[in-house]
């Protein structure tokens, strides 16, 4: 009775889609946004998948309580990482995008050697400091030698990375999408099977992670000499102006990564491990709703930096306005898939990550509510706005801090979830307002 006309809802659903999407398609960065947007989605689809298994193995074989000593140990691998690479990869992003640019070839080489050097101290500093913070901040005692790994792989990653933004300033777009996260558990995947057929040591998640970031540092270093061309030290730019600009976008890079860890970092200072473990895993299913916007702002970083620099308006307020778009649907969609499958989502890492569901229900809200404000930090950051940007992340850090400590030791990880969801959207409705009152830019979906 009703499959005729339900069938023709949808062919004329169909065509209308593919009407607009040829409308769409006519448009040459519109174009570009959408392929290669795909192509790094696809990527980090894929590498979703391997993190999902990575974390999936540890759950499953080893437990929750180890996947929460191990997610504490990210967090802080995350938080020293970032300040081990100075800022200097967004930085190369803006810089390198500039086609003038890319025959300066010493100042990239400088720039890692520099960032591997600070990043080194950074991980002494934290293997020295190893114990102190096991068992003086967290009261976790085994938490020290997953620290001691953690402070190995540091300088690794920062190479990593640095790699990652100077690929992605040349168009490598592929590469930027693997060597963000999926190649660091790709590789961390293969190392934690190798490992555990030799052994049944719990120490085995977080050395395959180790093994797997230097397996994809020397990928990165390798893959940026072919585009880059031979070693060499020689530029006309003075390497530590370089360095001096990045500071507030490390600042404010910093500043966002303790805003999306704060929360387990505040965890492992009043819940249990196994509770830490569980928060995270509702985390990680509800963080695949930020893959669309990764893939965007993968695009969107060098096309804003050059457009705006231009003095090319239209271009760049009709490439946001797009993205924005695509952003906010897309994570509406995974939101909701997300939900109708969130109990078999958490059953997949065992019975006792059901647990989860309500806090897993508050961070995909937070992330619908962000989708909306659209590339805030990006925009903010490729116009020279990284002093604003700085400035707004730390109100919202500030937040962040007081309501965490206010809210976990009375509600555990549903606190954690909802100082973490409320911090990050006010850095982004303040970004969004800055810059629509200041510069008349419209970053926000408009609803129009």
């Amino acid at each position: 009775m009703w499959g005729q006309p339900i069938l023709a809802i949808g062919i004329v659903a169909l065509t209308g889609i593919k009407k607009a999407l040829r409308k769409v398609l006519q448009d040459a960065d519109n174009k570009e946004i959408l392929v290669k947007g795909f192509s790094f989605m696809s990527i980090r689809s894929l590498g979703l998948i391997v993190g999902y298994l990575f974390t999936l193995f540890i759950t499953r074989v080893y437990g929750a309580p180890v996947y929460g000593l191990v997610s504490l140990a990210f967090s802080l691998f995350v938080i020293v990482g970032m300040l081990g690479r100075f800022g200097l990869d967004i930085n190369l992003v803006k810089f390198y995008s500039d086609v003038r640019q890319q025959a300066n070839i010493g100042l990239f080489y400088r720039i890692l050697l520099k960032s591997l050097v600070i990043s080194g101290l950074l991980g002494v500093v934290l293997y020295l400091t190893g114990g102190a913070i096991a068992t003086g901040i967290f009261n976790k005692p085994a938490l020290q030698p997953y620290i001691h790994w953690i402070a190995y792989t540091i300088p690794f990653w920062s190479v990593s990375l640095i790699c990652a933004g100077y690929l992605r300033a040349r168009g490598q777009n592929h590469w930027f999408a693997i060597l963000n996260n999926p190649g660091r558990f790709f590789f961390s995947l293969l190392f934690i099977l190798l490992l555990a057929e030799w052994t049944d040591d719990p120490l085995n998640a977080i050395k395959a992670h180790f093994y797997g970031v230097v397996v994809l540092a020397i990928v990165a270093f390798i893959a940026s000499v072919r585009v880059h061309g031979p070693l060499s030290l020689s530029t006309n730019v003075s390497s530590w102006s370089f360095v001096k600009e990045a500071i507030p976008m490390m600042l404010s890079s910093t500043v966002l990564v303790l805003l999306g860890w704060l929360d387990t970092f505040v965890l492992g200072i009043y819940e249990t491990e196994t509770n830490i473990g569980i928060y995270n895993v509702a985390l990680k299913i509800a963080t695949f709703t930020t893959f669309t916007l990764q893939a965007i702002n993968s695009i969107l970083a060098p096309k804003v930096a050059r457009s705006y620099s231009e003095g090319d308006m239209d271009t760049f307020q009709k490439t946001i306005r797009f993205s924005t778009r695509i952003n906010f649907f897309s994570t509406l969609l995974i939101v909701v898939l997300i939900i109708v499958a969130h109990e078999w989502l958490l059953a997949l890492f065992g019975e006792e990550f059901k647990s989860g569901t309500t806090i897993l229900f508050v961070l995909c809200a937070g992330q619908v509510l962000n989708s909306v404000s659209g590339s805030v930090g990006l925009i903010l950051q490729m116009t020279g706005k990284q002093l604003i940007y700085q400035n707004i992340v730390l109100v919202a850090l500030f937040l962040n801090i007081l309501l965490n400590f206010s809210l976990t030791p009375l509600y555990g990880s549903l606190g954690a979830a909802a100082a973490t969801v409320v911090s990050m959207a006010t850095w982004n409705v303040l970004g969004a307002v800055y810059l629509k009152r200041k510069l008349n830019i419209v970053s926000y979906y408009d609803f129009k």
